[in-house]
């Protein structure tokens, strides 16, 4: 398993690290513009859809989730194999505090990747617009946050960022797995798979909110820990409030419905 992980393809060898860490200082509040472009195209692609026969678009829907399904299972298993290594290596605090992932063979292209993918990911929305379905406020303001927090903490080098990388790659892996089966409407998915994926989905936001109060913790005791206040304070309150957000979600698509078909 180790021999596989330090096995690194052309574009990982070359990967220029440093530009990218430029490219991010420069151009990360961008994202202010780009979401705000973004909001406004939804609102008026839905109504220019409201009196508009929806597009079905399944096959394009299944191309679009396999890609990002693929994406993410390379993504996981590039950060996700060598995190596992390093924590039984030397531990937990030495794995979440360093930032040496940055510069590593098989991490530094993946993590850029990982931060830049949530801009194209903004096109899920589309879909949704396209196909006249609900679109609720956790969908697009989970996708604004996420994709302005990647691309800030991206350039801040933050040590227990790397954690939400690996949890991010890993839902979406099984997410984006999972919608292009359904776009391809052949098989039945159980409603325990939905169940299960959003389940994921809050076990991921603990998670993150762990991360942060680890690292807030290491600073407030001066441990050395790669970690600033800034982005963990932003990170703590983007992960309590999607905490809350999926929550509700959960509460009134499974339990609630379940209540009251009881």
């Amino acid at each position: 398993m180790m021999e596989l992980l330090q096995i690194s393809f052309d574009i990982e060898k070359h990967f220029n690290r440093h530009a990218t860490f430029k490219w991010s200082e420069t151009w990360w509040t961008h994202c202010f513009y780009v979401s705000a472009l973004y909001v406004l195209l939804v609102h008026w692609g839905q109504q220019k859809m409201k009196d508009r026969r929806k597009f079905g678009l399944r096959k394009a829907l299944f191309l679009w989730s396999l890609t990002l399904g693929i994406f993410s299972a390379i993504g996981f298993y590039r950060l996700g194999g060598q995190f596992v290594a390093e924590l039984q290596r030397t531990g937990w605090h030495e794995t979440l505090c360093n930032v040496d992932f940055y510069d590593g063979q098989n991490h530094g292209l993946w993590c850029f990747l990982m931060a830049f993918s949530k801009l194209p990911e903004l096109l899920d929305t589309l879909f949704i617009v396209l196909r006249k379905q609900k679109l609720i406020f956790l969908h697009w303001y989970h996708h604004v946050t996420v994709y302005c927090f990647a691309w800030y903490s991206y350039g801040t080098a933050n040590g227990h960022t790397r954690l939400f990388m690996i949890m991010n790659y890993f839902v979406h892996m099984i997410m984006y797995s999972y919608y292009a089966i359904r776009a391809q409407g052949f098989v039945r998915i159980p409603r325990a798979v939905s169940i299960g994926i959003t389940s994921l989905q809050l076990l991921q936001m603990l998670g993150g909110m762990g991360a942060c109060v680890y690292s807030l913790l290491m600073l407030l005791y001066g441990i050395p820990c790669h970690a600033e206040y800034t982005n963990i304070c932003i990170g703590l309150l983007m992960y309590i409030s999607y905490t809350v957000l999926f929550g509700h979600f959960f509460y009134v698509n499974y339990l609630k419905k379940k209540e009251t078909n009881s």
